[in-house]
């Protein structure tokens, strides 16, 4: 037997009540299927009454009846039946799929999305570049955004953050972060995340000579660090190390220290010249005296070598010097140590020799750097002093003060 309807009138609905019962449904003879919820409390709602395509019956609320007036929910009610009718809707089903999917976007958080766009990085990209950004990520976005939902990071929010990474730890850290979240997001999108890249219209920040020079606390770290791999790595892993050891103890670039190849040292007089070729001004060749220490170094890769390059890669050729780089990369994470690279080293043995406590002139650490000497060409002409002494005794000075440090 179909319900019993009421001709509803705005007046009527708001005398309505529920007869002391708890609850009470009158049916609107206006339009068929609006009922108007009357609850013994006075709170009073409209619903409207559809059956969905397997014929089951739903009962959407429509809204409170203090905030609807009966013309709302009567267009509101047709409104839903039309679209039951005309176009097989079921706006029940649609609002558990949106809670649900809602539910499902809570649950897809930056921290997640992390694990499977890092686990994808690592099957097709270079090891050195998902290092980087793992330590970009784990210091400048995790803690901020890892228990955010992708869907509501903001773009004020970032550009906030991406602000204090500037004040904190340069513009290239933040240009980092922002390079990571970006590919991240753009990640997010194709599996169905997010459907909005905040990070895409966010314009990184200019550069700046890199000014990163290492503390001592931080220098001590690294050089203790290196002597521990060097007692439990393998032999690959060890020249490495050794590598990343003359490259702190000789100022030098790199790609030199990499290509070493004990031809060129001279092991009576403690001395290392490059050939102008493997220099970067390619002017002709460069000596480098080499301390203790750094003699203690290449004895150790000799033993394991013997001839030929000092670091070799696993085919015989000179050690790469992306290798050292990444793995300085890595040494840095496990430490906590941020924005700190091979070359940076160099800045920081330059900074630490002009320094009160070793006072070398910046001539001498320019010659040792083997910086293109400042004046005009003419005086470069005719100052050929190589000053060898005076780099001999900072060279030998900052070997003693890496050994203090690292103690």
């Amino acid at each position: 037997m179909p319900p019993q309807s009421t001709r509803l009138t705005q007046s009527l609905v708001n005398s309505l009540t529920s007869g002391g019962k708890d609850r009470v449904r009158f049916w609107d003879a206006g339009v068929p299927g609006l009922i108007l919820k009357v609850m013994g409390t006075g709170a009073k709602s409209y619903a409207v009454v559809y059956r969905d395509q397997t014929g089951r019956q739903r009962e959407p609320n429509l809204g409170d009846a203090r905030v609807l007036t009966l013309d709302q929910a009567r267009k509101a009610a047709l409104d839903v039946l039309s679209g039951v009718q005309m176009h097989g809707k079921d706006p029940v089903a649609e609002r558990q799929a949106r809670r649900k999917e809602a539910a499902l976007r809570k649950e897809q958080t930056l921290a997640k999305l992390w694990h499977l766009y890092i686990e994808d990085c690592l099957k097709r990209r270079a090891e050195s570049r998902n290092t980087l950004e793992q330590m970009s990520y784990r210091k400048h976005l995790e803690p901020f955004f890892g228990a955010m939902p992708v869907d509501e990071i903001t773009l004020d929010q970032l550009a906030a953050r991406l602000q204090q990474i500037v004040t904190q730890s340069g513009p290239a850290a933040a240009n980092t972060a922002l390079e990571v979240i970006r590919q991240m997001l753009n990640f997010a999108i194709q599996r169905g995340w997010t459907s909005n890249n905040v990070a895409a219209v966010l314009k990184p920040f200019p550069k700046v000579s890199r000014e990163r020079v290492a503390t001592e606390e931080e220098l001590g770290e690294i050089w203790r660090a290196l002597e521990l791999s060097k007692r439990s790595g393998r032999s690959d892993s060890i020249a490495c190390t050794l590598c990343l050891q003359l490259c702190l103890l000789t100022l030098q670039r790199r790609g030199e220290v990499a290509g070493i190849q004990f031809q060129e040292i001279d092991w009576k007089a403690k001395l290392w010249t490059i050939p102008g070729p493997r220099t970067k001004n390619k002017k002709g060749p460069h000596a480098v005296p080499l301390s203790d220490l750094a003699i203690e170094i290449l004895k150790q890769a000799y033993a394991g070598r013997g001839s030929g390059f000092a670091f070799a890669g696993r085919n015989g050729e000179a050690l790469d010097p992306h290798v050292p780089t990444r793995a300085f990369a890595r040494l840095n994470a496990s430490l906590g140590i941020d924005g700190l690279t091979v070359h940076d080293l160099r800045r920081t043995g330059a900074t630490l020799l002009t320094s009160e406590r070793l006072n070398v002139m910046g001539e001498i650490v320019s010659r040792i750097l083997n910086h293109t000497p400042p004046g005009p060409a003419i005086t470069q002409v005719y100052n050929r002093n190589t000053y060898l002494p005076q780099k001999r005794a900072a060279l030998d000075a900052w070997a003693k003060e890496v050994e203090r440090i690292g103690q």
